[in-house]
């Protein structure tokens, strides 16, 4: 008796933390379209708790300030299924857009991934889960 109502529980135990998980995630959804840091917003995208702590445990202090802070041109934040795409370039010292980078959230599980200088011949990419060359073509797009 005690096991099957250990096995029943097991199952809704699982699908209760899924749906835990991907709520933390949905409120980001909001984003699409809107900018970064250059927007209307009260808040930040950056500054949001959800993002700005798992980027300060996955980026070194530099690279932390350079994609949230470093860059001075951005794009609209896309949605891309299940995914969400920034991207950001530039740098203080230059009106081009050099040092690309593109940073994207998985709103399924939270892992994001961060790819720097993606123009160069040897970018710097980062990732919470897998590595950022496994993503859809698509979100790895520089476009």
């Amino acid at each position: 008796m005690r096991n099957a109502k250990f096995i029943f529980i097991l199952p809704l135990l699982g699908i209760w933390i899924s749906v835990v998980a991907q709520s933390k995630y949905v409120n980001l959804r909001s984003w699409e379209g809107k900018y970064p840091t250059y927007n209307n917003e009260r808040q930040k995208f950056f500054d949001l708790p959800e993002i700005q702590h798992p980027l300060r445990k996955l980026l070194n202090r530099r690279d932390y300030y350079l994609l949230t802070r470093g860059h001075t041109k951005e794009g609209p934040i896309k949605l891309i299924d299940d995914y969400l795409k920034v991207k950001v370039c530039g740098s203080p010292g230059s009106y081009i857009c050099d040092n690309a980078t593109i940073l994207v959230i998985d709103l399924n599980d939270g892992s994001m991934y961060v790819a720097f200088d993606i123009f160069n011949r040897e970018p710097r990419y980062y990732s919470s889960k897998g590595k950022f060359t496994d993503l859809p073509k698509e979100v790895q797009s520089p476009f």
